[in-house]
């Protein structure tokens, strides 16, 4: 074995272990340097697939089922009670009580009612009639659901209903006369007292009574007024107008001429004779709760 001082200037020596074996580690420690560098790799990369869905997930929550819910709450279809609006007023000495349909629909009815029917919660009789020839008959021209019971132009006012619209007017030549007729309507003629906010002069009766209207206010809704004192027609279209009347037309209102007005608590008011033998031809103009369906 050479000694230390053995060496010549261009060599230099390395004192320690076999170099092979600085080289290469034992297989041992390849293995586990390498299952741990893979399971490192396999972490990596579990963690890149799952971060974006994870963070999608916290940013927007997923909502499914609520958004179904309210879709059912929606779709509920909240059923609106039918009622009538009562005031009550006074007018150049003249009182009045008003009635307004709410969430009712307008029809006109023919033959008389034994009974008022439950889901009929505003009514009154509405064209005059009379004896002709030993016969009842209405008094000026009408038309039921189409059909075509008079057509006397006797009275200047009107009252069609068409597709639960209720039009009021004052005009002898009207076509919607003939249109209740094409669109299985109703139409009916009576005295017109209001048209256009002034008080209509045709007619002349002069006799006081008790009087009864169906009219449309400025505002465009349809209503019943009537009095409990016996007045003029004029007297009473002076009173309709200052109390904001649009159009009218009387109804009849003697004492006799049944009206009933139900209010929103349930509570039935009735005016006239709700029992009386009147003939078949009698009429009223009525509004029908809106689930009701005609037979």
């Amino acid at each position: 074995m050479d000694s230390f001082d053995n060496i010549s200037e261009n060599e230099i020596r390395i004192i320690g272990t076999n170099p092979e074996e600085q080289k290469t580690p034992p297989k041992s420690n390849k293995w586990r340097v390498l299952m741990m560098s893979l399971a490192v790799a396999l972490v990596l990369l579990a963690v890149a697939l799952l971060w974006p869905k994870a963070h999608q997930d916290a940013a927007e929550p997923a909502k499914p089922v609520a958004t179904v819910q309210q879709q059912k709450v929606d779709s509920v279809v909240v059923e609106k009670k039918a009622y009538v609006e009562i005031s009550d007023t006074i007018i150049n000495n003249v009182s009045l009580h008003r009635y307004i349909p709410v969430n009712a629909v307008p029809r006109l009815e023919v033959g008389l009612l034994k009974a008022i029917p439950e889901e009929y919660v505003l009514g009154a009789m509405a064209a005059d009639f009379g004896q002709d020839h030993g016969k009842y008959q209405v008094i000026g021209a009408f038309v039921h659901q189409g059909k075509m019971m008079s057509h006397s132009k006797s009275k200047y006012g009107f009252c069609a209903l068409l597709k639960d619209t209720v039009v009021i007017g004052d005009d002898l030549s009207t076509s919607y006369f003939e249109q209740a007729i094409e669109e299985n309507g109703d139409f009916f003629r009576q005295h017109a007292l209001v048209h256009d906010g002034e008080v209509v002069t045709k007619f002349i009766t002069q006799g006081e009574a008790l009087r009864r209207a169906l009219c449309v206010l400025k505002d465009g809704r349809i209503c019943i007024i009537d009095t409990d004192m016996s007045v003029t027609f004029d007297s009473f279209a002076e009173a309709l107008c200052g109390y904001g009347v649009r159009d009218a037309i009387a109804l009849m209102g003697s004492g006799a001429a049944v009206r009933w007005a139900v209010d929103e608590a349930g509570r039935r008011y009735i005016a006239g004779a709700d029992e009386y033998d009147f003939p078949d031809v009698v009429n009223y103009i009525v509004w029908v709760k809106p689930d009701h369906k005609k037979e």
